[in-house]
C-alpha cells in the first residue's frame, strides 16, 4: 500500500549521500543534485574528528564544539545557502554515541569533557538477550562511549545541533544510533525538533542484531533499514530468486532509510563489514535501482554511484516523478506480478504510471506483449533512459528488451490513450 500523500510531503523524496566529501565540493554539486530529483543531501560528520584523511575517521569526535574536517562552518553555511537557493535541503551526519580512541585522547580529556562524562570501558555482547551492553559499553572495544545522564555530554550533544541548524542544516542522520538510549535518543530528535519550528527530518542508523530490533527505535524517527537491505542482497546475488521481491523482507515501517549498497556495505569503503555486503559491486547497483522503484521507503543513494550509473540518474527521475503523481491524486500503488523468469526478470508496476523492470542475468530478456498487459499498464510509456516510447495494450502489442545486468523505468505519458 502506498504512502498518503500528506506523509509523503513530509518525507525526503531520495536522499543523495555525499560519503566523506568536502564541503566546498559538495556545494558545487548540490544544484545538479536537485535537477536529478533529490530532494536532501546527506553530508559527511561536521564536528573536528580523529586526524588523518581516512573516512573512518570522521566518526570519532574530538570536539563537539567545534566545525572542522571537511569544510569550516563558514564553508557549511555556502553549501546550505546554495543547497536552499536549488530547492534541495541538507541532513547532516552527527556522532553522539562516543568519541575518538586516538593517542591524543587516551585519557579521556577532550573539550568540554571529563572522564567521569564517559561509560566506564567494558565490551559489547550482542548475543546476551539484552542491549545493557550495546548501549553503555565502548564501540569496537576502543570508541569512548558518552553518558547522556552526564549534564556536561547532555548540554554538548544540544549545542551541537544546535550549532548545525543555525548553519543551515535541515535534519541529522544519528549514528550509531543502536548504541544509545531509546529515551536518550528520542529527546535529541525532540530537541532537533523544537529548535527547527518542527521542519527537521532524523533518520537513525539501527543495524539490527540477536539483541536489538529496529522496533525499538521506529517510533523514534525512520531507521536504516538492513533488514530490506539483506534481502536484496540475497535475491541480486547468483542463484538468488528475484521473485523473492514480490513481497520483501523488510522493516515493517514505510519510512524506513532503505538502500541497495550504504558506506557502510560497499566493499570498496568498508571491505570488513558484516552486513548485506554483495559478492558483486554491480548487484548494489541493481538494488539500489529496485530502492529507487518503490512506494515506500525513503531511498538513500551514494553519490558514488549517482555519477557513474545512468541506471540510478533514471530511477531518480523516476521516483520523482512518481511522487508528484501520487500528490496530484494519482494511483501509484505498487505492484509486483508474477512474469518472466522469475529468478532473474522482476516487473515492478506503479499503478498505471509507471513501471519498473530489471534483469540481474548475464543475457538480455524479452517480456512479451501479454507479460506487460496483464496488469494496470495501458498506453503510451517513455523511457527515462533514451526516451523511447513503449505502447502498452494497443492492438499491436509491443515486446520489451531488457538488457543484461541493467533495467529500465518507463512513465506513462500524461494525457495519452
Amino acid at each position: 500500500m502506498a504512502l498518503p500523500p500528506l506523509l509523503l510531503m513530509l518525507l525526503p523524496t531520495a536522499i543523495v549521500h555525499a560519503h566523506n566529501e568536502p564541503f566546498r565540493a559538495v556545494a558545487a554539486e548540490v544544484c545538479g543534485f536537485a535537477r536529478d530529483g533529490y530532494s536532501h543531501v546527506l553530508i559527511t560528520p561536521a564536528q573536528v574528528s580523529n586526524p588523518g584523511p581516512e573516512w573512518w575517521r570522521r566518526y570519532q569526535p574530538v570536539d563537539l564544539r567545534r566545525i572542522g574536517g571537511r569544510g569550516s562552518a563558514a564553508d557549511l553555511q555556502a553549501l546550505t545557502r546554495r543547497a536552499h537557493g536549488c530547492g534541495l535541503r541538507v541532513i547532516a551526519d552527527v556522532v553522539l554515541n562516543h568519541m575518538s580512541s586516538d593517542a591524543a585522547h587516551r585519557s579521556l580529556q577532550f573539550p568540554g569533557l571529563t572522564p567521569a562524562d564517559f561509560h566506564p570501558r567494558c565490551t559489547i555482547n550482542y548475543n546476551d538477550g539484552n542491549t545493557i551492553s550495546e548501549r553503555r559499553c565502548w564501540l569496537n572495544g576502543d570508541l569512548p562511549d558518552l553518558d547522556p545522564s552526564r549534564p556536561a555530554v547532555a548540554r554538548l550533544q544540544r549545542a551541537q545541533l544546535q550549532q548545525l541548524l543555525a548553519l543551515g542544516v535541515d535534519g541529522f542522520r544519528f549514528d550509531a544510533a543502536k548504541h544509545i538510549e531509546p529515551a536518550d535518543l528520542a529527546g535529541l530528535v525532540a530537541h532537533g525538533q523544537r529548535l527547527s519550528g518542527g521542519r527537521s527530518f532524523s533518520m537513525l542508523e539501527v543495524i539490527d542484531d540477536h539483541d536489538t530490533r529496529p522496533e525499538m527505535y521506529t517510533a523514534i524517527a525512520p531507521v536504516t533499514d538492513y533488514v530490506l537491505c539483506d534481502t536484496l542482497r540475497q535475491a541480486f546475488a547468483y542463484g538468488g530468486q528475484l521473485s523473492s521481491l514480490r513481497l520483501p523482507r523488510a522493516i515493517a515501517d514505510r519510512r524506513s532509510v532503505t538502500f541497495g549498497i550504504s558506506h557502510d556495505s560497499d566493499p570498496a569503503i568498508n571491505p570488513g563489514f558484516g552486513r548485506c555486503q554483495p559478492s558483486d559491486r554491480h548487484d548494489g547497483v541493481l538494488a539500489t535501482a529496485y530502492v529507487l522503484a518503490r512506494a515506500d521507503g525513503t531511498p538513500l543513494v551514494l553519490a558514488a554511484d549517482h555519477r557513474r550509473s545512468p541506471l540510478v540518474r533514471a530511477g531518480v527521475r523516476f521516483r520523482a516523478n512518481l511522487q508528484a503523481r501520487s500528490r496530484a491524486g494519482a494511483d501509484t500503488r505498487e505492484w509486483v506480478p508474477a512474469i518472466g523468469d522469475p529468478q532473474t526478470l522482476l516487473l515492478m508496476e506503479r499503478g498505471g504510471e509507471g513501471f519498473f523492470v530489471v534483469n540481474k542475468a548475464a543475457t538480455p530478456l524479452t517480456l512479451s506483449a501479454a507479460e506487460l498487459a496483464g496488469g494496470q499498464l495501458r498506453g503510451r510509456y517513455r523511457n527515462l533512459r533514451d526516451g523511447r516510447l513503449l505502447l502498452i495494450g494497443g492492438r499491436d502489442g509491443q515486446t520489451l528488451t531488457v538488457p543484461a545486468r541493467d533495467g529500465l523505468y518507463f512513465l506513462r505519458q500524461q494525457g495519452a490513450p
